[in-house]
């Protein structure tokens, strides 16, 4: 499947076939303009009856508008109350009173990014660091979402803030694990209370080197890489699960609602404790929540006995936060999730999709997701997939035909695909992390081809070269009307 020529081909058509309409407000730009609304030229029979409502739509992405009322973007609330049920009824002007809510939280989150950056940054010195805001298109669909499944009602910028929750999106990323790692782990681990022999230990090194055994080797060999899988994604994680930890606590000791006794009561780790009284470097944070996902087979990102720490942090403070993780030490592929907390079957995903995410509360009162990754980029074309399936006006045209593929699927065929490919592709750009070599798995040949690793990722990277050329030359633009307007907020 070679999109790329089609595409990079289409790009300038495309600039040239737009360029009226963006010119339009390009030439109205003054150097202390903050942000542009204009109208576009163009006028419809549909347009007219919403122009009868005052509703318009914005355009804040080159390929991606949302409605909103320009009469009432000014205001710092909803002109009116924003009532689930007749989001879901699709009523144009709860959707473009909503859509006005979604820019100015836009505005805010983005006013709070560098701020954000800097204090993530020095809470997680000397780790590759990404940030940003939430933006419009992201906040748009989430809040109509999150109204109609909770049958909420919105008269307030503020509730909807609370909705949205993770105003930041942040990663720390970690740092692969090499050969030693995994040759020091072979020689400390003990499970069930017994250290490897020299033939268990060739065993799985041989197994992580991907190398051929017979059926009884291979039994065995696999029964012992599972727990050695979880203390070498211990050790992955622990420089920043240690950060997370002393930052928590500081924050704890900082606001008065623990002490350095509690801490010791609760059996906080002695070597935490002693870097939190010794380190006048820590920097405070306020974790509101955790999620460690993986799939069925999968390996979390914090281990059982870091899970254990975040709770006796809670122990020792009686602030309780949800804690969304399932133990390392069931076994699902045998007993499936029956019997499971709701905590532990929410951890567990059909794609396998896997990563640490905390939510914390900043200095400046924003809300942010931060999640903790290995260097697979996997699950970031991954997504493509939950977004097709939930209908999100995210993914760029060159995703059409994927789009058509995916929704195309039965709820069995989904399963399979998910259970047969997706998940296993996880584990493949998992392993490498951990220090292990791993086999890539092949695409069923049932399904068609643009659902394939390799497809998602092309068409990831040409849907960003595409958005690249097209943003340097838009610009946000309300579109409506029979005339060209500008406005400055």
């Amino acid at each position: 499947m070679n999109l790329a020529p089609d595409i990079i081909k289409g790009v300038d058509a495309l600039l040239h076939s737009e360029k009226a309409l963006w010119r339009v407000a390009t030439d109205s730009i003054k150097s202390d303009t903050k942000a542009i609304l204009s109208f576009s030229s163009k006028r419809k029979t549909a347009d007219l009856l919403l122009e009868n409502k005052g509703i318009a739509r914005y355009r804040i992405k080159p390929d991606i508008t949302i409605p909103v009322r320009p009469q009432t973007m000014h205001l710092s609330n909803p002109d009116f109350t924003i009532k689930a049920d007749l989001l879901k009824n699709k009523d144009k002007l709860q959707l473009a009173e909503l859509g006005n809510v979604s820019l100015r939280l836009e505005k805010q989150y983005k006013a709070s990014e560098a701020a954000a950056r800097k204090e993530i940054e020095e809470i997680f010195p000397g780790f590759k660091i990404s940030m940003r805001s939430k933006g419009a298109n992201s906040i748009f669909s989430k809040l109509e979402r999150m109204i109609i499944k909770g049958n909420k009602s919105i008269k307030t910028d503020e509730e909807a803030r609370q909705i949205i929750q993770d105003a930041i999106g942040g990663r720390v990323y970690l740092k692969d694990l090499t050969a030693k790692d995994v040759t020091d782990t072979l020689n400390t681990i003990k499970i069930e209370g017994k250290s490897l022999s020299t033939t268990e230990k060739n065993l799985v090194q041989r197994l992580f080197n991907n190398e051929k055994l017979s059926e009884t080797e291979l039994n065995l060999a696999e029964k012992l890489a599972k727990p050695i899988k979880n203390a070498l994604a211990e050790k992955h994680s622990e420089p920043a699960f240690k950060q997370f930890m002393l930052s928590g606590l500081k924050d704890a000791l900082d606001r008065n609602v623990t002490t350095f006794e509690k801490l010791e009561q609760a059996g906080i780790r002695k070597d935490l404790l002693k870097e939190l009284k010794s380190n006048p470097n820590i920097h405070p944070l306020k974790m509101t929540e955790i999620n460690n996902y993986k799939g069925i087979n999968g390996i979390s990102y914090f281990s059982d006995k870091q899970i254990r720490e975040f709770e006796k942090l809670q122990l020792a403070t009686g602030e309780r936060f949800d804690i969304i993780t399932c133990s390392e030490n069931i076994d699902l592929a045998k007993y499936g999730l029956e019997g499971l907390t709701k905590e532990a079957k929410d951890a567990i995903k059909a794609t396998g999709y896997t990563t640490g995410q905390i939510n914390v509360t900043l200095k400046d009162g924003s809300l942010a997701e931060i999640q903790v990754r290995g260097s697979g980029a996997f699950g970031d074309y991954q997504h493509t997939e939950y977004d097709a399936l939930q209908d999100k006006n995210t993914l760029g045209k060159v995703f059409k035909d994927f789009i058509n593929a995916m929704r195309k699927l039965s709820k069995q065929e989904l399963d399979e695909y998910n259970r047969t490919y997706i998940s296993k592709n996880f584990d493949y750009y998992r392993n490498p992390e951990l220090g292990i070599k791993s086999t890539k798995p092949q695409l069923p040949a049932k399904f068609d081809s643009v659902l394939s690793d390799e497809s998602m990722k092309k068409l990831h990277e040409l849907d960003e070269l595409e958005q690249s050329v097209k943003m340097k030359t838009f610009i946000p633009q309300i579109e409506y009307g029979t005339e060209s307007k500008t406005f400055v907020s």
